[in-house]
């Protein structure tokens, strides 16, 4: 037997078991196809620390994972919400995590801490509120304009990061019977 069919094999058969055994994936929930996707509507989350633009950052990259859910209507109106997320930036550091021969820094981690919750609109009660402080490595440049834009690609992937845990927060909220 060639090892492709093995392998489908493997897999028509884990799949059964999987499903035989009551095992069910929490991210999906079967809805009814006539059934309204929540609606949620985002802040800008304010900022408390010197790294301008972050904000935005973190909003569109929120914003692009929580597109990604069929049960997730983002909203521009907060009064037609369903859900409100909202969230603060606390910090953001820079610290040296490696240095060359001459004692200059080669690798800096920026960390972001941030929280954030979720609001249910219509009974006002937090539904849920996390805290999280994220890092990504980057290496300093170099020259000034180099190490700024390692440090905007570590910031994006922080800033994409914090959405995807947006999203499996939001999504794991909607679809828990």
């Amino acid at each position: 037997m060639k090892t492709s069919a093995k392998l489908l094999i493997t897999i028509f058969f884990t799949t059964f078991i999987l499903h035989g055994c009551g095992y069910k994936n929490p991210y999906i929930k079967n809805i009814d196809l006539n059934e309204r996707a929540a609606t949620i509507y985002m802040t800008i989350w304010a900022n408390q620390t010197n790294e301008l633009g972050l904000e935005n950052l973190i909003f569109q990259s929120t914003a692009d994972w929580l597109q990604q859910s069929r049960h997730l209507q983002i909203t521009r109106n907060n009064d037609r919400a369903d859900y409100i997320l909202t969230g603060k930036i606390t910090s953001v550091d820079y610290p040296a995590t490696a240095f060359s021969t001459d004692d200059k820094a080669s690798t800096l981690q920026a960390t972001v801490t941030t929280t954030y919750k979720l609001t249910d609109q219509a009974s006002g009660k937090t539904i849920w509120k996390y805290d999280s402080t994220l890092e990504s490595s980057y290496t300093a440049g170099s020259d000034a304009v180099n190490s700024q834009s390692s440090k905007k690609i570590a910031l994006m992937s922080i800033a994409d990061d914090l959405g995807e845990q947006i999203y499996l927060s939001v999504t794991n909220t909607l679809t828990s019977e």
